[in-house]
């Protein structure tokens, strides 16, 4: 009966590598475009460095590397999220949210705090 999980364990293995494989492999022959992936627009359309973006990815990376850490040290139990990490997500997808809600709707910081002249 052992030989079940080991073949799933191996089977998930190589098609998550196969995976990742791929998507390096694309990233690296520019075929998936990482150019504008921190840059956003904002309401008089001009394109420039989003700090929201930046702060959501690497946010999301941290909670991710986490997550998979915990996998590793226990692979034989699904992990438990803590509300902090949850909270933390959540309160990052709010700033991102409201940066891009404001810009819309409001323009950009700098764009209201201009003088005429």
């Amino acid at each position: 009966m052992t030989f079940l999980p080991k073949l799933i364990f191996w089977e998930v293995s190589v098609l998550l590598a196969g995976f990742l494989g791929i998507v390096l492999w694309k990233i690296l022959t520019s075929k998936i475009d990482l150019g504008g992936l921190l840059s956003g627009d904002d309401a008089s359309g001009n394109t420039a460095f989003s700090p929201g973006r930046a702060q959501l990815l690497i946010l999301t990376l941290l909670v991710a590397l986490q997550y998979v850490i915990q996998v590793i040290h226990n692979p034989s139990a699904f992990p438990q999220i803590p509300g902090s990490w949850v909270a933390a997500l959540g309160g990052s997808q709010v700033v991102y949210l409201g940066g891009k809600a404001q810009s819309l709707l409001f323009g950009s910081t700098k764009d209201r705090f201009k003088t005429g002249g």
